[in-house]
């Protein structure tokens, strides 16, 4: 630790500050280059899906110059764009949390003394050394040892916890929040004032250290990394069918079409322009392979399918601020969660008085019957307190102090004058009020319990307080304190004291508090772990505390060795030793500041997708490390910005349902790709087993971008809004690497796309179907036909993508817009084949012979229901 040891109380001299801010750096946070908002946006343009599809558009624009459809090229690049550009927002987004760090560090000016002159100097000039003077309503601009005077500080900013601490010359010197002696970069002096000699400033603070944190560059999400996958896989399937094609065309040109005559066959190579011609064209055979067979709908679908959940998210009180968050939520193997407000109500209240008789009071009422205890007990919560009543309910103070006022006032006492005080610290662990009807005194069992000699019973008089009462009484409070409650004593001394030796005490009886836990939290948990998500409680309670919320929250069974660590253990364990025992780890009590940002990196080295909750600046490193941060909506702004999510309701019932949108909207994009790639095989095949049957367009450039449309925008919204199903939560979590393409997706692509290959085809080259429709003398009323036959494939494959269940038609009333995004095109179709003449070559076809094409098309149905029927046998 930076510290200059120094008796002169006149502060540094000029040539003392030059030296030590030459020796230990200025008092600013060190900023890591960051990425312009432009830069950014290009390096997103190299996902693995956009990267190559922009390459076979750029091929198919250089080669193709001319017969380039550029309504279809500008409408995908279009898409690219927008889907690019609202990632790259998101992304951008996120490193926001910094920004407000440095600047809500308070660069304003502070006081210090240098040279015997006080003077009022920029934040950014403090150095290690000077002398700091502080008084309320200041900031803490750098990391201080006090040495004169006393205070009351806010860390909240840094901890979280919303308890005033009490500053003061003298005492431990270990440089960490819960010292009495040392102020930190980022509090609040709320009253008194102080002298503080600076210890560390700048990246050196403890404020800067959670700055550097926040500047490290996190992994790749879950989706990010499978889509990388996906698009490796697509990339070679589009080749081997490009070269396929290619050497197929090739033959057929150069071989089949001269039946095999050799010099036939020769005059062609011969022949200069032919070779030139056929190799142009297998060429553009290639390059439209390519480019059919890459998903382009896909970037602008996950956007779609991520932004409208998120609005749907919004009503279960979860903000969502980075939309890939949503999915990689779905993926979560282990939660790491907070106890306060998250498991627990985050409200403190009065479950009863424990006396020093044995008897338990459950409320005020019931200590009626003990008029002169009550009496005694009021007094001391209302006197020895920082919180007020008003009409409203009690206000300031600390929630323990409020939950005493609730419990124990009526009406106001008369006022009396305060002799003496000493508020509560973290150190002392007591509070102490002289008025002139008496000395109060509330604190830690632990600390007061070995000082107290007497007890005040039922009837108003001291008793001895002897070994068998004590005993019985510790055995009570062990019995409440290992059910999750927490014991306050209220006693009452002769005489007040200075110093740190307490005199003797009366006990007037032990408040028990409680903070509940939510109702909802114990069925959260269980959902989670059904689901495959193992469930951390991370608090700084101790360890009968944390162990009995843990049980009653539903995380914890039997607490072990393995299953339950404190802080403590924790900071002793080696990388590799907490990585064994993490596996096995329910409950972590006593937690340091540090402790949340080493187990994330722990779960992630072994693996897992992480997720953290918090609410504090001191949580706002673990958050943005964490593959999904959950920041609570009442907590800072940093934490915030630092999540992924935030928890508008802080309620674990809330993190659960996040889950299960996650794994809805992978199963979406699952189903999307598996619709999407089934009619790309069938266009595919159709466009080039075409040219080979004697058609060179089954389908013209304006119907395949209809046909587009359907599979891009209107097929990314009619999957966008698929139901989140309680089953979902019934399965395990996907693996991190797991690939988007599953075997049961290639099964499905490969024969429910056949099918409708063959049928299509089938169409094509049946002579009972040409002569029924009339080929021979209107080619393109029989073509308009097809166009229907192809579209209306493409509906009945909507259907059997959007349902992994034998009943495709499962849960369909819960996703009405797919309801009616089917019905809109259908009814579009039909326009295109009355109205759309020799824009869309068609022309109007009797009613008969399109209800005959529909029911051609539906048989896509039934053929998938028996390939999912075969399918499921042979899993079994």
């Amino acid at each position: 630790m930076q510290e200059t040891v120094t008796r002169d109380t006149r502060g540094l001299t000029e040539e003392e500050v030059i030296a030590s801010r030459k020796k230990h750096g200025a008092n600013t946070l060190e900023v890591k280059k960051r990425k312009s908002f432009f830069r950014q946006l290009l390096g997103n343009f190299g996902d693995p899906i956009i990267r190559v599809l922009l390459i076979a558009l750029a091929v198919n624009v250089i080669v193709l110059f001319r017969e380039v459809n550029w309504i279809e090229t500008g409408g995908i690049l279009l898409a690219v764009f927008l889907s690019t550009f609202v990632s790259t927002i998101s992304e951008w987004g996120s490193e926001r949390a910094f920004e407000r760090l440095k600047n809500g560090s308070g660069a304003g000016k502070c006081r210090v003394r240098r040279d015997g002159v006080t003077c009022e100097i920029p934040a950014e000039e403090v150095v290690v050394g000077d002398l700091l003077l502080l008084s309320g309503g200041e900031m803490v601009q750098a990391d201080a040892r006090v040495l004169s005077g006393e205070m009351t500080v806010d860390q909240s900013a840094l901890n979280g916890e919303s308890v005033e601490v009490t500053k003061r010359a003298g005492g431990a010197a270990n440089p960490d929040l819960s010292s009495p002696t040392y102020v930190f970069r980022g509090s609040l002096v709320c009253t008194g004032e102080a002298c503080a000699r600076v210890a560390r400033v700048g990246g050196d603070t403890l404020y800067g250290s959670l700055a550097a944190e926040l500047q490290t560059e996190t992994r790749e999400s879950p989706l990010k990394l499978r889509l990388s996958h996906l698009a490796r896989q697509i990339s070679r399937i589009g080749y081997v069918m490009a070269g396929l094609v290619a050497l197929a065309y090739l033959f057929h040109a150069f071989f089949l079409s001269a039946d095999f005559v050799t010099s036939e066959i020769a005059a062609r190579f011969s022949n200069g322009r032919f070779v030139f011609e056929t190799l142009m064209h297998t060429v553009t055979l290639v390059i439209t392979v390519i480019v059919v067979a890459v998903p382009e709908g896909l970037p602008m679908m996950i956007t779609v399918v991520l932004s409208s959940n998120m609005k749907k998210m919004l009503k279960n009180q979860v903000l969502v601020r980075k939309m890939v968050g949503i999915e990689t939520a779905g993926s979560l193997n282990i939660l790491f969660t907070d106890k306060t407000g998250t498991l627990t109500e985050g409200r403190m209240s009065v479950a009863g008085v424990l006396t020093g008789e044995g008897v338990f009071y459950r409320s005020p009422r019931a200590l009626s019957a003990a008029p002169a205890l009550k009496n005694a007990l009021t007094l001391c919560a209302v006197r020895n307190t920082d919180s007020e009543m008003t009409p409203r309910g009690s206000v300031g103070g600390n929630a323990t102090d409020r939950a005493c006022l609730d419990f124990f006032y009526e009406s106001e006492p008369p006022a009396v004058r305060i002799r003496a005080k000493q508020p509560f610290t973290s150190a002392r662990k007591y509070a102490a009020v002289a008025t002139s009807e008496g000395i109060y005194v509330k604190g830690a069992p632990d600390l007061l319990l070995p000082h107290v000699g007497n007890y005040v019973g039922a009837d108003g008089n001291p008793h001895a307080f002897s070994e068998k009462k004590r005993a019985s009484f510790l055995d009570l409070a062990r019995k409440y304190s290992s059910a999750g409650e927490r014991l306050l004593l209220f006693c009452t001394a002769d005489t007040m004291w200075e110093g740190e030796t307490l005199p003797p005490l009366t006990l007037l009886g032990a408040v028990v508090l409680r903070d509940h836990v939510r109702r909802e939290a114990k069925e959260a948990v269980d959902t989670l772990h059904t689901a495959g998500v193992r469930v951390v409680m991370v608090t700084g309670d101790g360890r009968d505390t944390a162990v009995a919320i843990a049980r009653e929250a539903g995380i914890l069974r039997d607490p072990t060795e393995k299953n339950v660590i404190g802080g403590g253990e924790l900071a002793r364990l080696s990388d590799e030793e907490l990585c064994e025992r993490l596996p096995h780890l329910a409950v972590v009590y006593r937690a340091l500041p540090g402790d949340k940002t080493r187990l994330v990196r722990a779960a992630q080295s072994l693996g897992l997708v992480t997720g953290m909750t918090g609410d504090g600046i001191n949580d706002a490193p673990s958050l943005k490390l964490a593959d999904v941060g959950f920041a609570m909506g009442s907590g800072t702004d940093i934490a915030r910005e630092a999540g992924d999510i935030v928890i508008l309701d802080d309620n674990i019932a809330s993190i659960t349902r996040t889950v299960l949108y996650g794994r809805t909207i992978f199963r979406s994009i699952r189903k999307f790709i598996t619709f999407q790639l089934t009619m790309n095989f069938c266009a595919v095949g159709v466009s080039l087993l075409g040219q080979f049957i004697g058609i060179e367009s089954p389908v013209t450039i304006i119907q395949m971008l209809w046909v587009n449309i359907i599979m891009d925008t209107l097929g990314g919204l009619a999957f966008a809004g698929e139901p989140p199903l309680a089953v979902y939560m019934r399965e395990r979590p996907k693996k991190r690497e797991e690939k988007i393409l599953s075997g049961a997706m290639v099964h499905q692509i490969s024969l429910t796309g056949a099918y409708t290959l063959i049928l299509c085809i089938w169409f094509l080259l049946s002579p009972s179907l040409a002569s029924y429709f009339g080929r021979a003398n209107n080619e393109t009323y029989f073509l308009t036909l097809f166009f229907a036959l192809f579209i209306f494939c493409g509906l009945a494959n909507c259907f059997c993508a959007r349902s992994e269940r034998m009943n495709l038609f499962s849960a369909i009333g819960r996703n009405r817009p797919f309801l009616v995004i089917m019905f809109f095109i259908s009814c579009v179709q039909m326009v295109m084949i009355y109205f759309g003449g020799e824009v869309f070559r068609t022309t109007p076809v009797r009613a008969g012979d399109l209800a005959l094409v529909i029911l051609m098309s539906l048989t896509v149905i039934p053929a998938d229901f028996i390939r999912r029927g075969f399918y499921r046998l042979r899993r079994t």
